[in-house]
């Protein structure tokens, strides 16, 4: 006698009301512009991805335009203690792939920071 399967839980939505937070950055060169993927977290232990390629060659000024973007969102509670790394297939040995780049991290939560309270400026 054949067993009856039960049937598969769906998968669970992502919330509109969790909140996430920004725990890695990654840089990856794209020709003439840099596309920048911002892996988020929430408190539910949920992950997700976010990219944007910034109309530039300038590492500091495609993470300013990334975390613009990613504070906009208006979901995204912090992003306290980001790493910033370049993308595997940008290091050039093994030891790039170990690197942080901790002034970008600082210009992209500084910058994050300060859309953050815009947005929650606008909302009061």
């Amino acid at each position: 006698m054949a067993r009856r399967r039960l049937p598969r839980a769906a998968p669970e939505p992502i919330r509109a009301t969790s909140m996430w937070r920004v725990d890695q950055v990654f840089l990856a060169r794209r020709g003439q512009r840099i596309e920048v993927t911002c892996s988020l977290v929430n408190d539910r232990g949920g992950l997700r991805n976010l990219s944007v390629v910034a109309p530039t060659t300038d590492p500091a000024e495609a993470l300013r335009h990334a975390a613009r973007y990613v504070a906009g969102k208006g979901n995204v509670s912090s992003a306290r203690q980001v790493r910033v790394r370049w993308a595997r297939e940008q290091a050039t040995t093994l030891q790039d792939e170990l690197v942080r780049a901790y002034e970008l991290a600082d210009d992209f939560q500084d910058t994050f920071e300060d859309t953050l309270q815009e947005v929650r400026d606008r909302m009061r």
